[in-house]
């Protein structure tokens, strides 16, 4: 749930509340003239006519394909019956895609931006697999390929142009037939806590129709701009006169009798009733609702990479590790055989370093110090232009072809090719252990270490000389262990390809 998106003032008395924010009254009773959604229009319904309709314009964009091709070619196009069979599939590949993404969700329809932008990408993402598909099925020379170009042109031309349609008509006198009607229940310091979160990210999909409180001796005039309508047996005539899809009850979660009481008296609306536990997510990240048998629970934290992601993440390191490890043979040997020339010693560098679970592993480098100098607690920072390190090892650290033996730290299982980096038992941030100089250091340790990493890749490499470096590089590696997917992984793939050589902070 986001922001408090723009409400409407029609009709009624000036006030003066916040004035460091925009002033916010609702009235009474909605005026005419203020946006009201047919009762049988859900939100949810909207966004399925919205799906149904990016399917047949991929499928109008494959019919006006046949006579513009043939009108320019003065030809018609054979066998039309497989081309309409693949236009089909790949119109409901898009919506699948589509809503895979979260495109039809209410917030997102609601940003005409993003929807473009997604929609390009989406129609991208499927134009490359059926085109790949075609290609190992040795099929692609049974389509036109005149036919095939002018349609993958025209569909997200169309989709664009219906896109910007639909968002014209379901936005009405400043409201949206995709936003949602909340009534919020309780003007205390819950409900305040609730309408500030609401009003950060300007969710246009939520629109607030009033403030109620069930308090008949102590009711404010307002809660955070907004009038508090009146009590909760006035919130039951208001939702008789107005549309409302939604009351939210945010309450001390501790008012057990306040909460049953409300609860009983909102069974005689025809409305979804939810609780807010805002007080409680501020405490604790709460995630989802789930059962232990029949025992309901509050999902706190969750595993960042189990079932399937689990599966899709071992196969990515176990295939990926063994190809690159394949191509990147003679590079190794030839990497050895410089090394024990230019400095006695062993090639390979072990240290101990923290892996999943914070568990101690033994990561390989190919070495880059003299033997007498090295440092396996890595407690001792490598600086620019550090004098521990051989004329070898400064060519194999700014290539960062130093990490290369940690593929076989992959294909052992203790490390993954994309994760946050593995760093030393001993290493520090400043003057300080980087477990203790970060709160939430211990936290990235919850997915296996990687090669390579988010943080990497966004110009976080080098020497951790300061706190703010070392906030940084755990920030980058939180984000990506909420946010990982197969997509991702690839994106941090191809951007350390893109950058290795034109780092200029490894040394």
């Amino acid at each position: 749930m986001g922001a408090l998106p723009t409400l409407y003032s029609a009709e009624a008395p000036e006030a003066e509340i916040n004035r460091d924010r925009p002033s916010v009254i609702l009235p009474a009773v909605p005026s005419e003239r203020e946006f009201q959604r047919p009762a049988w229009l859900a939100p949810g319904v909207v966004a399925w006519a919205i799906g149904a309709f990016d399917w047949c314009l991929v499928l109008a964009a494959a019919t006006i394909a046949f006579p513009a091709y043939s009108q320019v070619m003065d030809q018609p196009v054979a066998g039309p019956d497989r081309h309409i069979l693949i236009s089909v599939l790949a119109a409901t590949l898009f919506i699948g895609t589509f809503e895979r993404l979260g495109g039809y969700r209410s917030k997102h329809l609601s940003s005409l931006r993003r929807q473009l932008t997604q929609i390009l990408a989406t129609w991208a993402c499927v134009v490359a697999l059926l085109l790949l598909a075609a290609f190992l099925s040795k099929t692609s020379e049974t389509f036109s390929r005149g036919w095939v170009l002018s349609w993958i042109i025209a569909a997200p031309v169309l989709l664009l142009i219906g896109r910007c349609l639909v968002h014209a008509a379901t936005t009405r006198a400043g409201g949206s037939y995709l936003a949602r009607t909340v009534a919020i229940v309780g003007a205390g310091n819950e409900g305040q806590r609730l309408i500030a979160k609401l009003r950060e990210e300007q969710d246009k999909s939520i629109l607030i129709r009033g403030v109620f409180d069930d308090r008949k001796s102590r009711l404010p005039g307002s809660v955070c701009g907004l009038t508090v309508r009146g009590t909760t047996d006035d919130l039951l005539e208001f939702a008789r006169q107005t549309r409302i899809d939604e009351v939210i009850m945010a309450l001390p979660l501790d008012a057990d009798e306040r909460l049953k009481s409300l609860c009983e008296k909102m069974k005689a609306l025809a409305i979804d009733v939810r609780l807010s536990i805002e007080p409680l997510a501020e405490t604790f990240n709460v995630r989802g609702i789930g059962f232990v048998g029949t025992v309901p629970i509050l999902e706190i934290i969750d595993r960042p990479l189990k079932d399937w992601r689990a599966i899709i993440k071992w196969i990515e390191d176990k295939l990926l590790g063994s190809v690159i490890l394949i191509f990147a043979g003679p590079l190794l040997a030839i990497t050895a055989i410089l090394i024990k020339l230019d400095s006695p010693g062993p090639v390979f560098f072990v240290q101990r370093r923290f892996g999943l679970n914070n568990e101690v592993i033994r990561v390989l480098k190919f070495r880059t110090m003299h033997c007498a100098r090295c440092d396996p607690s890595g407690a001792q920072r490598t600086v620019r232009n550090d004098p521990r390190v051989t004329r070898v090892g400064r060519v194999l650290r700014w290539l960062s072809l130093d990490e290369l033996p940690q593929l076989i730290n992959v294909l052992r299982g203790d490390m993954s090719l994309i994760g946050p980096r593995p760093h030393a038992v001993a290493m520090k941030a400043g003057d300080r252990l980087y477990c203790d100089a970060v709160e939430q250091y211990l936290h990235r340790h919850r997915v296996k270490p990687g090669i390579t990493g988010w943080a990497q890749v966004n110009g976080l490499r080098g020497e951790v000389d300061t706190f703010e470096k070392a906030h940084a590089r755990v920030a980058h590696d939180l984000y990506y262990i909420e946010h990982w997917s197969p997509w991702l992984d690839l994106k941090i793939l191809l951007k350390t390809v893109g950058i290795l050589t034109f780092r200029e902070d490894a040394y």
